[in-house]
């Protein structure tokens, strides 16, 4: 089969030599490299983690943030290699490749990227998707949508310090818009949009944002401010409260929702991030719903991260979420 803008990877992304004793291999040890487009492959049994970069920051460069997350699936694979490998054999993680088209316009990456993710879907692989910039958001939510039936709905679970809700008619889709855009594409399936914003940052949405939130109930959103001060049961308890109804669920984190000195490497810093210490409780408790059917890291700008900081949280991240998701 063909899958545009597509290109598969080979092991020199990874650094190490093969080793098959699980007590001591590495993920770069362990990983194994898979051609989406091989028509011989058939869906995989037991627990099977795709990881496929998205190779484009040009929603970012259009939204006049700091370019250079289109390096991020590399330099989030440099840090995936260095995990300790915590399983046996009946857990397989494949690099599947990237997407990648410095001439094609967003739009046209984005769909590339929902074809990519729903073939991975079909082999019972479960998407892990490397940004890139925050554009990367919509296609991995379409190519998810795709993959299930009409009828059932998607919802979205956002950690970000924006909403990422603009409008794109003028501008075209850029990395502040996936979620209007996911919202729109909901409307025309005569679907209700259900999306929860964990960290936004009041100082970093004008109030166009917060009054396009208040217009449809189902959005809800946590601030920063309120991670801080709410106890984590309470904020679990909202948690549940917005999953209860819902079959399936997407996740996306934009490294941007952390505190600078934890995730200096992104399009737009936050001073008053979260603690990547609150943040991962959270992950790994919605994780472990069984709702999750896919999630991706977006924004790690590798010429503005500081000794792979960002980068390196974003892998520990991945290892954390994973391991919920492989005992589940």
């Amino acid at each position: 089969m063909k899958l545009a803008d597509y290109f598969p990877l080979t092991y020199p992304y990874y650094q190490g030599s093969i080793e098959d004793n699980p007590y001591t291999a590495k993920w770069g040890m362990r990983m194994q490299f898979l051609d989406l487009t091989d028509d011989r492959l058939t869906p995989f049994e037991g627990v099977a983690f795709g990881i496929l970069g998205f190779k484009s920051d040009k929603g970012v460069y259009i939204n006049n943030g700091r370019v250079g997350a289109v390096e991020g699936p590399t330099s989030i694979r440099s840090q995936i290699a260095k995990l300790p490998w915590h399983w046996a054999d009946n857990v397989a993680v494949y690099d599947v490749g990237n997407i990648d088209g410095p001439n094609r316009s967003l739009d046209e990456l984005q769909t590339s990227l929902a074809q990519a993710v729903q073939r991975m879907r079909s082999l019972h692989l479960f998407p892990v998707v490397l940004g890139g910039g925050h554009g990367t958001a919509y296609g991995h939510y379409l190519g998810l949508k795709q993959s299930l039936p009409k009828e059932q709905e998607l919802a979205v679970i956002n950690f970000d310090a924006h909403f990422d809700l603009r409008p794109y008619e003028e501008t075209g889709p850029n990395s502040g818009t996936g979620f209007r855009q996911m919202s729109d594409h909901a409307k025309t399936s005569g679907q209700d949009f259900s999306y929860l914003a964990l960290g936004i940052q009041e100082h970093c949405n004008n109030l166009f944002l917060f009054d396009y939130v208040a217009k449809h109930p189902s959005i809800q959103f946590l601030t920063g401010q309120d991670l801080y001060q709410m106890r984590y049961p309470a904020i679990c308890e909202q948690l549940d409260d917005f999953l209860e109804d819902q079959t399936a669920f997407y996740l996306t984190i934009d490294m941007d929702c952390f505190a600078v000195g934890s995730s200096p490497g992104v399009s737009a810093i936050q001073s008053l991030g979260v603690d990547p210490k609150l943040a991962l409780v959270l992950l790994q408790h919605l994780a472990a719903s069984g709702k999750l059917i896919g999630f991706d890291l977006v924004e790690v700008s590798p010429p503005h991260d500081i000794d792979n900081h960002t980068a390196n949280l974003a892998a520990t991240l991945i290892f954390y979420i994973s391991q919920v998701l492989a005992q589940r």
